[in-house]
């Protein structure tokens, strides 16, 4: 059979409804006033106009951070955000570079990056997510009763490359197709376990893995990085190699998600469903976990990771008015060793946050995350998903 048919029967099978396109509502409608101008000049300070301008070339803004964590203590930053791209040539969002270097007290330091390059009318798509850090990390072991047990934290400093480039092409429809690599190398330093969790410190090893990965992706979102309608269904199956202990391992990622403008009622509605499974002998720092700023905020990231993870995540996104928005989100996941033992325990999150749009569909976030133990303030931009 050709390609092109193939292709077109595959989009048919996979085919949802179309969302209708509608605008999300906010709670105040915003009037042009000496006040809002005023706010809007500022913000063009930093580079935040509030509209997408291809005739400029790369619209970049830079956004100082400052922020707080009990590993990281008091730190600074610096958010960068690039859009450019002709979005009058058939792509229907610009190409995004996304920076975030950062410093803390506690001597951690790094920087993230996300590329998101779109080509051929957005038919082919190029990402590039990387992270280079020393930072305060920790421990608490593998399986949920390790994680509940405060007396298992294993403090140390995680320094970590991570370089993650995929490319997708589309078939036909919203269905794409695509493949990718991950490298991952990670050295552990400054190992301070609590007392008695010494024999939790000693499975720190360092560790150098990566593999490549086919995907297969459903994807009517209006944006990837700051949906507002729209529907994604990925499809990840990934073989991988520790070159530490010469064994090679499996990472199988499933992630649905939708959006849904409430119009006539103010805000939008997104939810999203994660599944992260593995095989073979899984290196400590590659097992699916839970925390962090995009799954179950509120809890540290890693501090529940086993071979098996599952999470689901629900937000209500409320612009207000002018820039100024707000977000309100529930969570609830699940570690385990077998996927026939998922959901016997269950953790749950949740949070608010302020949103102030620096750009078309650029959103820098402030959240706040509730978990079973503490809770996580968390400062970057975009949404979570």
């Amino acid at each position: 059979m050709r390609l092109l048919p193939l292709a077109a029967a595959l989009s048919a099978t996979f085919a949802l409804p179309a969302l209708a396109e509608t605008e999300v509502k906010p709670l105040f409608e915003t009037e042009p006033n000496a006040v809002i101008d005023s706010l809007d000049r500022l913000l063009s300070v930093f580079g935040a106009e509030e509209e997408y301008d291809e005739s400029k070339g790369l619209n970049s803004s830079y956004i100082p951070a400052v922020f707080y964590t009990p590993e990281q203590g008091l730190g600074v930053g610096l958010l960068y955000v690039g859009l450019y791209g002709d979005t009058q040539g058939g792509t229907e969002q610009p190409s995004a570079l996304i920076l975030n270097p950062y410093v803390s007290s506690n001597g951690s330091m790094g920087i993230s990056g996300d590329s998101y390059h779109f080509t051929n009318g957005g038919d082919n798509r190029f990402n590039l997510d990387f992270k280079i850090q020393d930072d305060a990390s920790v421990y608490y072991g593998v399986g949920y009763q390790n994680g509940q047990q405060d007396d298992n934290q294993v403090d140390y400093a995680e320094r970590l490359l991570r370089l993650k480039p995929s490319w997708q092409s589309r078939v036909g429809g919203n269905l794409f197709l695509g493949a990718g690599a991950d490298l991952q190398i990670v050295a552990p330093t400054d190992i301070e376990p609590s007392t008695g969790a010494e024999g939790l410190a000693g499975e720190l090893e360092r560790n150098t893995s990566y593999g490549g990965f086919v995907s297969a992706v459903y994807d009517s979102r209006d944006n990837v990085i700051s949906a507002s309608e729209g529907m994604l269904l990925q499809a990840d199956i990934g073989a991988y190699y520790d070159d530490s202990n010469s064994e090679a391992f499996g990472l199988y990622d499933l992630t649905a998600s939708q959006y849904l403008s409430l119009d006539p009622v103010p805000g939008l509605l997104a939810w999203q469903v994660q599944g992260s499974f593995s095989s073979g002998e899984v290196p400590w720092n590659r097992l699916p976990d839970l925390g962090g700023d995009k799954a179950m905020r509120g809890y540290i990231e890693g501090r529940y990771r086993d071979n098996q993870m599952m999470m689901a995540q629900m937000e209500y996104r409320l612009p207000i008015y002018w820039r100024i928005g707000m977000v309100f989100w529930g969570a609830a996941g699940t570690v385990a060793d077998t996927p026939s033992e998922l959901w016997e325990d269950t953790l749950y999150s949740y949070g608010t946050g302020f949103r102030v749009k620096i750009k078309d569909k650029v959103n820098l976030r402030a959240d706040i995350g509730f978990g079973e133990h503490e809770a996580a303030f968390y400062f970057h931009v975009n949404e979570v998903f």
